[in-house]
């Protein structure tokens, strides 16, 4: 399978931007430190000076920002904090959630109703406005209506941050992969096994593992693509990855800077220069972010096509198995 996903076009371009993006902000921070140097004032075509924010025509690529910073550089910085917490999230989403479907199909079916009918209404709620409900104490009004009181650090809220988002998911998740274990049971084989004394275990390993494990990949995908939008929605709120600080522009206003330079911070302080003389400065974040899940898309759509082909040949396994079984005698297989 792996072999025929790296062989996969739209897998492969969508895998490399992630891959390249990530990759390039690790190497920026080891050679560099994270540190984004402030631009010189330039000179206009009389030699006089002029202040920025500088255009990417002014300044290629990506121009500046409003600390005269090199836009370009702060997105690469940021790179790896916006992506890995993204990949982190939704690593713990779907984990828990592949072990939580298991126990809820096999020892709490007579509750698996009254939970689907209780999580089916709790999805009506907007995740977007649940976290940030849930977040915005420790992330904006802490820090600034309580200051000498509060006592959390970059990590304490970077943690926090990341729990939150990954708890108001796992109830869904948990009844998705539940779901796909209902299907898979329902294969004939299946009750061939049964009748034939498989245990739960073995029903685990050998019959719902192999069919789990590619949707698992596509379910990560899925939800990779949902957390990076929902980063992104956060950081119109203000609810930035780590937190947030007050510092003073080039302007003498005072705004909300993030503290890793992370995308969605980048978005929610950018997004006010959309109505001024500086608009690109609002559409660079809002760029990175739909590239990101467009190569997030890319890689579905392999990895989709990929077990499309691999399904192809299912009958013939399934088929297969149900002839180990045939072949055996009842009294060998109950000793096994």
């Amino acid at each position: 399978m792996v072999k025929k996903l790296l062989k996969n076009p739209a897998f492969v371009i969508g895998f490399m931007f992630l891959f390249g993006m990530f990759a390039g902000s690790i190497i920026y921070y080891a050679g560099w430190g994270d540190v984004v140097p402030e631009i010189e004032m330039m000179k206009d075509e009389e030699g006089k000076l002029f202040r920025g924010p500088y255009s990417p025509l002014q300044f290629p690529p990506l121009g500046t920002d409003n600390f005269d910073r090199n836009v370009l550089l702060v997105i690469l910085v940021g790179a790896k904090y916006t992506i890995g917490a993204g990949l982190i999230i939704t690593f713990f989403r779907v984990v828990p959630s592949v072990a939580m479907g298991l126990i809820l199909h096999f020892y709490m079916k007579p509750f698996k109703r009254i939970i689907d009918h209780i999580v089916d209404a709790t999805n009506y709620f907007p995740p977007t406005l649940l976290a940030f409900l849930l977040l915005n104490w420790m992330m904006l009004e802490g820090p600034l209506m309580n200051p000498d009181s509060y006592h959390y650090v970059f990590s304490d809220k970077l943690l926090f941050y990341v729990i939150i988002l990954v708890l108001i998911s796992i109830p869904s998740l948990t009844l998705l992969f539940s779901h796909e274990y209902y299907k898979i049971m329902k294969h004939e084989f299946i009750d061939t096994a049964k009748v034939l004394g498989a245990t739960k275990r073995h029903f685990i390993w050998n019959h719902i593992r192999p069919f789990i494990v590619p949707q698992i990949l596509l379910v990560c995908i899925r939800e990779f693509m949902i957390v990076m939008l929902l980063i992104a929605h956060l950081g119109v709120l203000n609810i930035y990855i780590g937190g947030s600080s007050l510092e003073t522009d080039v302007f003498n206003n005072r705004v909300f800077v993030s503290l890793s330079n992370e995308w969605s911070g980048l978005l929610g302080g950018w997004w006010e220069f959309l109505w001024t003389t500086f608009p690109w400065i609002s559409f660079i974040p809002v760029m990175f972010f739909t590239m990101t899940i467009i190569s997030a898309k890319l890689m579905l759509i392999g990895a989709t096509r990929v077990l499309t082909d691999l399904e192809k040949e299912a009958p013939y396994r399934v088929d297969l198995e149900e002839s180990l079984y045939e072949d055996k005698e009842l009294f060998e297989m109950v000793r096994k």
